[in-house]
């Protein structure tokens, strides 16, 4: 089937009206219309992390925002302190090993949240200065991390603490003021229902402080030249204005409803999806989810490559299967954003209907 709706963890399915603001026609980067668009998407993503931080925007994919984050804290002699729960927490040891560090790694059992105490432990035997890396919402596995335990512990030890909240940002509640994350990562493609292209960073000043020092070689993520343009509203290369356009509607939408009727609505689709996963007699693979996704864990005899391919040319609704050595060991079920209990109940229907008759 070439027409299908996302049920994936990203990108995910768009709302009409977001997706007609970026079809917007082109303004020039250099004038006023725009400084009125970086205005209105910085000041709406403050809202929405409860950030009083900077907001740097780049045309890029949420890896890019990481990128930025990783090579803009860290100096030559930092130890970087890496807590990896799944994929994506990997690319925080990535990005730190591309860079010439060698990060002390805290890891979690793959399903698992990283324990708290792992990191006290972690950073008590760490020489400062120390700069952690984690995730809010690991999109591999489904599991949501214990940031605000995190921002505790890393500011009582003097640490930087620097979340890719691409997953979950929209989805679940991480404040990152009353939470002490000095970095935090998103990017449009997620709960903040607009389409792939635009990734930012919230910096505040204890990490603007620390940006001081860095000293690693970056050009096109460099924030020192970011920061010359930001007085203005500016980026500093051709920004991916109509995305920045459906991204300003995306959040509006998110305002318009209220940032706590919209967590709210985020955590009841959540336990409904779960709910109709636990009446199939399939098991949530995640001990601490996530309001994003739900990961399933597929039984013995049963691949999630085959159920996905077989609900998407049967019903036109994708899900995402697992990544790297989890590929068909488990299935994921994205429900951020623009999503409802009635549009996700459709889509469980027809997982339910073909679940069944390929277990029998």
């Amino acid at each position: 089937m070439d027409k299908y709706t996302l049920f994936t963890p990203g990108p995910v399915d768009v709302p009409d009206e977001v997706l007609k603001e970026s079809g917007a026609s082109l303004i020039y980067h250099r004038e006023a219309k725009f400084a009125d668009l970086y205005r209105a998407v910085a000041q709406g993503l403050q809202k929405i992390m409860y950030s009083s931080g900077k907001i740097f925007l780049f045309a890029s994919s949420g890896t890019g925002g990481m990128e930025a984050a990783c090579a803009n804290i860290l100096a030559r002699g930092d130890i970087p302190v890496v807590a990896v729960c799944g994929k994506f927490g990997e690319r925080w040891q990535e990005l730190c090993t591309m860079y010439g560090f060698d990060p002390v790694t805290i890891k979690a059992d793959c399903g698992k949240a990283i324990p708290p105490e792992k990191l006290e432990s972690a950073l008590q035997k760490t020489k400062k200065p120390a700069v952690v890396f984690t995730t809010l919402a690991e999109t591999s596995t489904g599991v949501l991390n214990d940031i605000k335990a995190f921002g505790e512990i890393t500011k009582k030890h003097g640490a930087i603490l620097v979340v890719d909240g691409v997953a979950g940002i929209g989805a679940d509640y991480c404040p990152q003021d009353d939470w002490h994350v000095d970095i935090l990562v998103g990017a449009s493609q997620k709960a903040l229902m607009t389409p792939p292209g635009v990734a930012f960073i919230a910096v505040n000043d204890r990490a603007s402080q620390k940006m001081q020092k860095c000293d690693l070689p970056r050009y096109y993520f460099n924030l020192q030249i970011y920061e010359k343009f930001l007085n203005k509203q500016q980026t500093p290369w051709t920004p991916a204005i109509t995305i920045l356009y459906a991204l300003r509607r995306g959040i509006e939408l998110i305002l318009k409803k209220g940032l706590e009727q919209n967590f709210q609505l985020h955590r009841e689709v959540a336990e409904y999806v779960r709910g109709r996963v636990k009446k199939m007699e399939l098991e949530i693979f995640s001990e601490h989810p996530s309001n994003a996704l739900t990961v399933v864990k597929m039984p013995e005899g049963i691949t999630s490559t085959d159920i996905i391919g077989e609900v998407k040319e049967k019903h036109g609704i994708l899900f995402a299967n697992g990544q790297g050595e989890m590929r068909g060991k488990i299935l994921r079920i994205g429900h951020m954003g623009n999503y409802t209990i009635k549009k996700m109940a459709g889509a469980l229907d027809a997982l339910e209907e073909v679940y069944n008759r390929r277990r029998q």
